[in-house]
């Protein structure tokens, strides 16, 4: 399987699991850690998270500190 179709397949799966996820209930269901967050996104060039404050509270800052060579969308 090349790397695009695992990015590919990895938005598919969060985007099911986004469907199945309630709005309302972001504090109940805390990840262990962000790679297992659905707003995990290690393919950004500048920040982790979709979000620029972790919605769960887990992780003060989701910007990074070397931005990545590359990122996936350029």
């Amino acid at each position: 399987m090349s790397k695009k179709d695992e990015v590919f397949r990895r938005h598919e799966k969060l985007a099911r699991a986004a469907k199945r996820e309630n709005p309302g209930s972001a504090s109940e269901h805390k990840p262990g850690s962000c790679a297992h967050c659905l707003y995990y996104r290690p393919d950004f060039k500048y920040r982790r998270c979709q979000f620029t404050r972790c919605p769960y509270g887990k992780d003060k800052d989701v910007f990074r500190k070397k931005p990545l060579k590359r990122d996936k969308f350029s």
